[in-house]
């Protein structure tokens, strides 16, 4: 969960997120036993989830914005762990945020939170086996120290934010774009860090991390076991009129030897373009730069690749399921929606995400086999950004 860009969408001005996958569960086509379904979301401020269409209210922040990514949730059994932060606790970090998670509505603050941190959010969450991942930012501001400048590889204080990954508390940092800069006359330094993580996927010991940098641009990456691997390459650019194109991720999946992600690349116009790599080779899911489009979550079942997103079409923002490359869009009319999120469960597919009619408000809705079910009445804004079936 982390600060988003808003993008103004045609008709109408939507909020998007910015997004982990959730991982596959199968169940046996034909089971007798009925799905469980568990939906994150954001209700008129308010966070809470719903099971099976009943809502329950975690305890958040007045005042603070939750941006979930599609992965800030999954279900375990029983439990109903979600990725994202609360306030801080003292200090100036009652201004800030700390990475934390929620299990079955209890919170729980990271390790690391407190000292020289100055804030930081968890983006999401997966569970293999015993262990509980947690991927997210650690933020620093280092002006609070001043060492004074040697050389550039010396050890300065860190400012900005680390992408992080936490194994059953324990944080570890992941490498990444960062650069000395010089302060107070020149006299002082300190190392600056701008990482943003959209998601992880854990299988078995291996774990992938999706994220990049915002330093100076956005620049897309992810993490295999710590590994940095690009994705900017040659969607990066600079046209004559001083504008830029930059890529951003919001999900990862890895099925077998093969690592997905998706995510948008901001064209030279301001619109996103909805775009997923498969091993690092971009592909583009539209080229209309001119209406606008996201891919905010990917999960791959046997040899399809699901995407889940929105395109504009007709001056409307329309939550679209891509199959391999088409397109199912969700909504019609004068319906406006959005995807945020999608899980595989047997023979079914779930999207999350939410609808607006002229008038009206957000609807948290998430559809199952392109069907919507409603999980909000329409008197206040609700979001559902996360899914996931047992």
């Amino acid at each position: 969960m982390r600060p988003r860009p808003t993008y103004f969408l045609f008709v109408p001005i939507l909020l998007t997120a910015v997004f982990s996958c959730k991982k596959e569960h199968n169940m046996s086509p034909g089971s007798s036993v009925p799905a469980t379904v568990y939906v994150l979301g954001v209700q008129d401020g308010d966070v809470l989830y719903w099971k099976n269409g009943v809502a329950s209210t975690i305890p958040s922040s007045p005042g603070f914005t939750y941006d979930f990514s599609a992965g800030a949730l999954t279900a375990a059994g029983s439990n109903v762990y979600i990725a994202g932060f609360q306030p801080g606790s003292t200090g100036n970090n009652l201004y800030r945020t700390v990475p934390s998670y929620w299990l079955n509505g209890a919170a729980t603050t990271l390790p690391d939170s407190t000292g020289s941190l100055a804030g930081g959010s968890a983006a999401g969450v997966a569970i293999s086996g015993s262990d509980v991942y947690l991927a997210g930012i650690r933020e620093y501001d280092g002006d609070t120290s001043h060492v004074p400048y040697t050389t550039p590889t010396a050890i300065y204080p860190i400012t900005g934010g680390i992408a992080t990954v936490w194994k059953n508390g324990k944080p570890v940092s992941l490498p990444d774009f960062g650069s000395v800069g010089l302060v107070d006359s020149a006299k002082y330094a300190s190392r600056f860090y701008s990482d943003y993580v959209s998601g992880i996927y854990v299988s078995g010991t291996n774990v992938y991390v999706s994220g990049g940098s915002y330093y100076t641009v956005a620049h897309a990456r992810y993490w295999e076991n710590g590994n940095p691997v690009d994705l900017t390459g040659n969607l990066y650019y600079m046209s004559g009129d001083g504008t830029y194109g930059s890529p951003t991720t919001t999900s990862i999946y890895a099925s077998g030897s093969d690592v997905y992600v998706s995510g948008f690349e901001t064209t030279t116009i301001g619109n996103p373009l909805a775009i997923y790599w498969k091993n690092g080779s971009p592909l583009f899911l539209s080229t209309d730069s001119l209406q606008g489009s996201m891919a905010n979550a990917v999960v791959v079942s046997g040899t399809d690749v699901y995407i889940a997103g929105w395109q504009n079409i007709g001056n409307y923002s329309r939550a679209i399921l891509w199959k391999n490359g088409i397109a199912d869009i969700l909504t019609s009319g004068n319906t406006s929606s959005t995807a945020t999120s999608l899980f595989i469960s047997g023979n079914d597919v779930y999207v999350a995400g939410y609808t607006w009619m002229v008038g009206g408000h957000y609807i948290a809705t998430y559809w199952k086999n392109g069907a919507p079910v409603s999980l909000s009445d329409g008197t206040q804004n609700a979001i559902a950004y996360s899914i996931s079936v047992q």
